[in-house]
């Protein structure tokens, strides 16, 4: 029987003290509330960062986005750093089938225009992780303000992914391969660790293969990184100061 499998391990939670620097938003928009953590010192950008959580406990997104500093801010999926009620969207489909799904994606989409909006910028880069790199790249492909997309151990292909890992189909979600036409316009940089075994390179060969050019996109093994560890170096190497 196949089963359902996250891309986030447990253990690489959230502390208390990694929150203690940045200011919690709540961002509300479409079907999902999200949670956004910002610099308090950041009052306008012409260029923001945006960060996006991968699947399951947040964590590691936060603390990219923390270390690159300068004018980066940081949103969460739906429903994490939230509890479980009756009064909000949580339900086991949001973490397992339906995580990339119509919805999430325009509940991100407006969450990212409000922070957007906020810091009065022009134009952002998106920068997501694991799942959150499926996220980014399918919204990147919908908005005319996106000046680079980064990928952190993306899952920019679920279905080979899911196949890969012997795992349920993600039936209620996109693909970001199935934008690839409207993706061909955007810069785009892809880092994959040497050592992933969660999110192998073979899924961004996968991606990659459904482009008819590649001159605006990059990708770069990383070398001693896995899939929870050892990104920050990296990523503050792709990003333009």
């Amino acid at each position: 029987m196949k089963t359902f499998i996250f891309l986030l391990v447990i253990s690489f939670g959230v502390q208390a003290n990694e929150l203690a620097s940045w200011s919690r938003l709540i961002l509300s928009g479409g079907s999902h509330i999200m949670i956004g953590f910002v610099p308090p010192e950041l009052k306008r950008a012409e260029i923001l960062n945006i960060f996006i959580e991968g699947d399951g406990e947040p964590g590691i997104a936060l603390r990219l986005a923390q270390e690159t500093g300068g004018d980066s801010v940081y949103i969460g999926r739906p429903c994490q750093f939230l509890k479980v009620t009756r009064f909000n969207s949580c339900n086991r489909e949001l973490w397992t089938s339906h995580r990339y799904s119509q919805a999430v994606v325009d509940s991100m989409d407006m969450a990212i225009t409000e922070i957007k909006n906020r810091y009065q910028a022009n134009q952002i880069r998106l920068i997501g992780y694991s799942g959150g790199g499926a996220i980014a790249s399918i919204i990147a492909s919908k908005r005319g303000d996106v000046a680079l997309l980064v990928t952190v151990a993306g899952n920019l292909d679920h279905k080979w992914w899911t196949e890969f890992n012997d795992s349920a189909p993600l039936t209620g979600s996109l693909n970001p391969i199935d934008y690839s036409a409207e993706l061909e316009t955007i810069p785009q940089v892809h880092l994959i660790g040497d050592h992933d075994s969660v999110v192998p390179g073979s899924v961004l060969m996968s991606y990659l293969s459904k482009f008819k050019t590649r001159e605006k996109i990059k990708s770069y093994l990383v070398g001693g990184a896995d899939h929870t560890c050892c990104w920050s170096m990296a990523v503050a190497e792709v990003l333009p100061e």
